[in-house]
């Protein structure tokens, strides 16, 4: 009796191994697969910015406008800042003067 459970533990002990090492050649080969794919992404992406580098140095008259036009933009924004600070000065001294001559003519 105590034979045939050695030989049972025995194919058990067996049976789970070889489970395991099926298992472990899966999960090597799906690593493979990974990498695998990986480096097709890799290799895709460096060819996407290799494009990328070679149309902006193409477009480096569009850059250099692109600066300008940012330029003009922080220039626009500071003579609008000045124009409502002018406004403002206008209305103030319009108001004071109408008061003024308001006190006059009283």
């Amino acid at each position: 009796m105590e034979a045939n459970d050695n030989l049972k533990n025995t194919i058990d002990d067996l049976t789970q191994r070889l489970t395991d090492l099926e298992k472990s050649k899966k999960v090597e080969a799906t690593q493979v697969e990974v990498q695998k794919v990986q480096t097709e992404m890799l290799l895709k992406l460096r060819a996407i910015r290799e494009s990328m580098l070679n149309e902006n140095a193409s477009q480096g008259v569009l850059s250099s406008s692109m600066v300008e036009m940012e330029k003009l933009r922080d220039e626009n924004a500071k003579l609008k800042q000045k124009v409502t600070k002018h406004e403002y000065r206008i209305t103030h001294l319009v108001r004071n003067l109408l008061k003024q001559s308001t006190n006059e003519s009283k």
